[in-house]
């Protein structure tokens, strides 16, 4: 089947409907099966909670940016390690496109070349949790693949933009980067869960 027709017809279903609210997610890097992380992430598209995306394509960003575009319904985007990279992306997308971004929730993200992210300014709510601990690959070392700090957003600690580090989602172990999906759905001080649910 033709990736872009499957993917009109995603949208089709998903736009048609009269919901006052649109989430759009992207999962991170690697499979989104059964037990990787990104398979939690991926079910909530099953469940007709968001449109769930692996974090490439600019293409697939573009097309997505346009079908937001001619919505009138409120907007939350979030993403997950380099799917974070892809939420904001299509933020920075929308922001050329004049459309604003309800709330921009981001997981655990991480960036290879860079140490700042950028919050685009259409971008009216936000949260990030993320962890300093160190991914499950040995070789991510330094800020590379290990959460992104709080002074990495430049100084925009805006006044509706939350930040949150996770030290542990047990009491005696400690987080992760492959924990982050569990603890954005049920631990963090906003759970993406509710804000998905929300109306």
């Amino acid at each position: 089947m033709n990736p872009i027709f499957s993917m009109n017809t995603l949208f089709q279903n998903y736009f048609a409907r009269s919901s006052k609210k649109i989430n759009i997610g992207f999962y991170g890097l690697g499979p989104a099966s059964f037990p990787y992380v990104n398979y939690q992430l991926a079910e909530l598209g099953k469940k007709n909670l968001a449109l769930v995306f692996p974090p490439t394509s600019f293409l697939r960003l573009d097309c997505i940016a346009r079908a937001c575009k001619r919505t009138d319904s409120s907007l939350t985007i979030f993403g997950y390690s380099r799917g974070a990279i892809s939420a904001i992306n299509l933020c920075k997308m929308l922001l050329a496109k004049q459309k604003n971004v309800d709330f921009l929730y981001l997981i655990d993200p991480i960036a290879y070349f860079t140490n700042r992210l950028s919050i685009p300014e259409n971008v009216i709510q936000g949260f990030v949790c993320y962890q300093r601990n160190g991914a499950r690959t040995p070789f991510l070392f330094g800020r590379f693949g290990k959460g992104i700090a709080d002074y990495v957003f430049c100084g925009q600690k805006t006044k509706n933009f939350m930040i949150e580090q996770a030290f542990k989602i047990e009491p005696s172990r400690v987080v992760m980067h492959e924990d982050m999906v569990e603890y954005s759905l049920f631990k963090a001080k906003i759970t993406l869960v509710s804000l998905l649910n929300e109306e």
